[in-house]
């Protein structure tokens, strides 16, 4: 089985052509390519699709699957061009019984329309127990294919953080990751810092990884779309990942009504 390594925008996979199906014990073979590649997200398979031009099969780091991944779907299409699979610019990509309408801007930069989110809430308190003490703070959620929590640093009174830098990641966001009110299927998490006028700075602490990603394409959306409902009618917004690299996230709004969301940045191959 030939293997190839993708990052969008840091968010890293292994990516292997399984349109001959060769490939059917997913979680097996996701778990073995873990071992082998340490540190890397998740695995995509390309596989056929019956109302796409193809579909991308994600699995996160665990072996769960039928997940949405955007970064994922970015390289995906990178895939697909470097490999010669496919010369048009324009995809259609299916991923979790939904087709991604994907187009190669220029070399690495990729977008990707998503629809308009299952579920947006916002400004609700989940009870959270932060360090030596528990807070009730304010957070929104969003499932736009995947489900998130988004958390702005100016929300979280105590301890007080200055920076998203403060964010004890790691603990925070698995505390709020497995919070009750989340389960059974949990949700991933994202801090955001308003570093200016449509800028955002973003750190996730995804599951299936269960750890801190370099960046989250569903969180970065979702994040996006949170603030530009509650903080300013702002829109495209940039988002600086943890990886150093930027996302934009833009909207197309008619009469009011949120019709679809644009997703773009980098894909790209890595040296093995």
């Amino acid at each position: 089985m030939e293997v190839q390594k993708y990052s969008g925008a840091g968010n890293s996979f292994i990516i292997t052509d399984n349109r001959n199906s060769d490939i059917t014990d997913y979680h097996k073979n996701v778990i073995d390519l873990m071992e082998k590649f340490p540190g890397t997200d998740g695995v995509i398979y390309l596989e056929n699709s019956g109302h796409a031009d193809f579909k991308m099969n994600y699995f996160n780091r665990d072996g769960t699957g039928d997940a949405l991944c955007g970064n994922g779907l970015r390289c995906t299409v990178k895939f697909i061009s470097d490999n010669g699979i496919s010369d048009s610019n324009k995809l259609k990509i299916e991923a979790v019984s939904h087709n991604y309408e994907c187009e190669i801007i220029s070399g690495n930069e990729i977008s990707v329309k998503f629809p308009p989110p299952v579920t947006v809430k916002t400004n609700f308190r989940l009870k959270v127990h932060f360090q030596e003490w528990w807070e009730l703070l304010k957070c929104s959620y969003v499932d736009i294919g995947s489900p998130h929590i988004v958390v702005f640093t100016d929300d979280i009174e105590k301890p007080k953080v200055n920076s998203i830098e403060e964010v004890n990641v790691s603990e925070w966001g698995r505390n709020i990751r497995m919070h009750k009110d989340l389960m059974p299927e949990g949700a991933n998490v994202n801090f955001a810092e308003i570093t200016g006028s449509g800028q955002l700075a973003i750190r996730s602490f995804e599951r299936g990884v269960e750890a801190e990603t370099l960046a989250c394409g569903t969180g970065s959306i979702s994040a996006a779309l949170i603030y530009y409902i509650t903080r300013e009618q702002c829109k495209p917004v940039r988002l600086l990942t943890r990886s150093g690299k930027y996302l934009k996230v833009d909207f197309e709004i008619c009469e009011k009504k949120l019709k679809s969301i644009t997703l773009s940045g980098d894909a790209e191959k890595i040296t093995l």
